[in-house]
């Protein structure tokens, strides 16, 4: 009878032994890119008093540093329907006045210094159709994956070459303005906007032909006493396609590209042109996902805000993260008209019902990354052999803190987490869920043995783990 007790105990053991567990190895010795930060895609226009607890809201609880602006909105960049002038050297500020004190620019300049006051960083953007005396249909037949499926708003798509300096000045015009009148604390400027995505998203610009036209912004930019502003450049869709070789060779234009910009909405990220960074003599030069997200906007069923806008979307950003990116912005942060489709959008983080703004289950998903990696934070090593679980590490020195957010959709619910036992061991993990019924909720701690800690995870989540290092 003993007998048999001790082989049921041993059996018992075993399966529990046995028992399926998720393992997750970091490792903070082992570090990649500093994090600049985290935001939203911002529509300018629909900026009012109204609107400041949204912005209060992304800022201090989502975790919101970058605001990337749409100054005039809506997807356009046309405001100069007319050339201000015969001479793009002399910018005509009789006419840029009236322009830039209309009420689409004058919203969003307050929005600039609102977000300025609250800490944000501004970066200005110019988003959308080019004016249609600058385009012309005389490009050949593109070599590089281009968005066939958009409406075209206008005949011309094609940026003239003629119109390179006239695109320039309009530009910078906006540039000068938002700094010298609107008084816009901004340091990065987006110049254009998805130009493989042409014309509802941006003019067509080919990849041999991009350099040039950053050339004349740039030019113009000293010019005009904004050498200190950097591009960020090049906005494309095709997140793969190469746009960036032809400009890593241009080594003065170089000095003014601040950052290198990509959008995905798929599986596709950033890792390809990281490598063409890194093999470059601009290896420093930081890659930012200035878009990310997901495209199913109208179906509003909690499903696809679950599976979609918020586990598929965050697994988009630490996919980034993880092939090198040092910054993520969604679009978009609240739901406005999109007038490259026209019609009313539902991308944003925020429900718009009448300028009164709210968060769905997707800020809550960025919020598990936004609000506990901050600028400055260095990815770490992170590693797991599930294919369920997606993750990223991350150490902040000033802090004293690694941080994990992951996305575990399937797989077991028992959860090993693994770090080398030394002085950025953590004593214990918060552990904060955003889940079918938690919005970002601190759900628990578990202490750490010997570099190891065990948790239970639910089937489908989104997680963070804290662990604050010990004191000498």
């Amino acid at each position: 009878m003993l007998s048999s007790f001790f082989f049921l105990t041993a059996c018992l053991c075993w399966a529990q032994e046995a028992k399926p567990v998720i393992g997750i190895t970091i490792d903070p010795g082992r570090r990649f890119q500093e994090i600049d930060g985290f935001g939203v895609n911002f529509n300018g226009p629909y900026f009012r008093d109204s609107a400041k607890p949204m912005v209060d809201m992304l800022i201090d609880d989502l975790g919101a540093t970058i605001f990337r602006l749409d100054a005039y909105g809506f997807d356009l960049s046309n405001w100069e329907v007319v050339n201000d002038n015969d001479d793009p050297a002399v910018m005509n500020w009789d006419f840029y006045n009236d322009r830039y004190s209309m009420p689409n620019f004058e919203a969003s300049w307050a929005a600039g210094r609102y977000i300025n006051s609250k800490g944000g960083r501004v970066l200005l953007a110019a988003i959308g159709i080019a004016p249609e005396w600058m385009l012309d249909d005389k490009a050949p037949p593109p070599r590089h994956r281009v968005c066939s499926s958009k409406p075209k708003p206008c005949k011309l798509d094609h940026l003239n070459p003629a119109m390179y300096e006239e695109f320039a000045e309009q530009l910078v015009s906006m540039a000068m303005y938002a700094r010298t009148r609107a008084h816009v604390d901004f340091q990065f400027f987006s110049p254009f906007n998805e130009t493989d995505c042409y014309p509802a998203e941006g003019p067509r610009i080919d990849p041999d032909e991009m350099p040039k036209v950053l050339e004349a912004i740039a030019r113009r930019l000293k010019k005009e006493s904004l050498g200190d502003v950097r591009l960020v450049a090049v906005e494309q869709a095709n997140v793969t396609t190469d746009y960036i070789s032809p400009v890593l060779e241009n080594a003065e234009l170089m000095r003014q590209i601040g950052v290198f910009s990509f959008h995905t909405y798929g599986e596709e990220s950033v890792g390809p042109q990281v490598e063409r960074v890194d093999r470059s003599s601009f290896a420093d030069t930081r890659v930012w996902l200035t878009e990310y997200g997901d495209l199913s906007d109208r179906d509003k069923s909690f499903e696809n805000e679950w599976k979609q806008q918020s586990l598929k979307a965050s697994r988009r950003a630490l996919r980034a993260l993880n092939q090198g990116a040092s910054a993520a912005l969604f679009w978009d942060a609240f739901d406005n008209f999109e007038n490259c489709e026209l019609r009313p959008s539902f991308y944003g983080l925020m429900r718009n019902d009448n300028h009164s703004y709210s968060p769905k289950k997707r800020y809550f998903a960025a919020k598990q990354l936004y609000r506990f990696v901050r600028p400055g934070s260095v990815r770490v090593a992170a590693e797991t052999g599930s294919p369920e679980v997606m993750l990223s590490a991350f150490w902040d020195g000033s802090a004293g803190t690694l941080t994990i957010v992951g996305v575990k959709e399937g797989g077991p619910n028992q959860v090993q987490i693994r770090l080398p036992d030394s002085k950025l061991t953590p004593a214990c993990w918060d552990i904060y869920q955003t889940t079918r019924t938690l919005d970002c909720r601190k759900t628990g701690s578990v202490s750490v043995a010997k570099g190891m800690a065990d948790l239970e995870l639910p089937d489908e989540v989104i997680f963070t783990l804290v662990g604050t290092v010990r004191k000498p």
